[in-house]
């Protein structure tokens, strides 16, 4: 006997499907759900359909949201009009504001939160920095949990781990002195003794 699955889980499917823009692979490993019956619900609910609508309405709202902004920006500077002035001002702050919380533009960081990074130790602190407040994002907003984005966290993580390997190793042997080899060779050439 097949095992019932949740509406809840065909829900998340079709979200993760349609709006998270996912492949039945990946909303197959986020659900446990087989590829074979996520073709099948898709099939019945017209999700490509759906898919195709959500992604026009999202650029739709992308061209608007320009023209909007254009035409904000226009009205203010032929205007001069306080009020004008103002709405484009608050619409441009809310922009900003939503691209900050997104990470999507690099445009919008201070020159205070950019780091100085002169050494691979520089280097990997960044990058912890970076993957810890994106995990917090994360985590703050668990809808938008991908399998992509875990698969990021988890690449970025697997970064930061070789680094760390790589420089701590480094760093030792500096702290070390010379290693045995190198002793044997000065002991052999200049003092003209080996090691017994």
């Amino acid at each position: 006997m097949a095992k019932e699955i949740s509406w809840e889980i065909r829900f998340h499917a079709e979200e993760l499907y349609i709006a998270n823009g996912l492949t039945f692979e990946q909303v197959s490993d986020a659900t446990g759900v087989s590829i074979s019956q996520l073709k099948r619900w898709a099939k019945e609910s017209g999700w490509r359909e759906k898919r195709k609508e959500h992604r026009q309405a999202l650029s739709d709202i992308k061209r608007d949201s320009v023209q909007l902004r254009q035409r904000l920006i226009k009205n203010a500077m032929d205007t001069l009009d306080p009020q004008a002035v103002y709405a484009a001002a608050r619409f441009e702050a809310v922009a900003a504001s939503i691209l900050d919380k997104s990470g999507d533009s690099a445009e919008h960081v201070s020159s205070k939160a950019l780091k100085n990074i002169k050494t691979p130790q520089d280097a990997i602190e960044a990058l912890q920095e970076v993957i810890e407040r994106k995990i917090n994002i994360m985590l703050t907003k668990p809808d938008g949990i991908t399998l992509s984005k875990i698969k990021e966290m988890k690449q970025a993580l697997e970064l930061i781990e070789k680094m760390t390997a790589k420089y701590s190793k480094d760093k030792t042997a500096k702290t070390k002195g010379l290693s045995d080899e190198a002793a044997e060779n000065i002991r052999k050439k200049i003092m003209g003794i080996s090691k017994k």
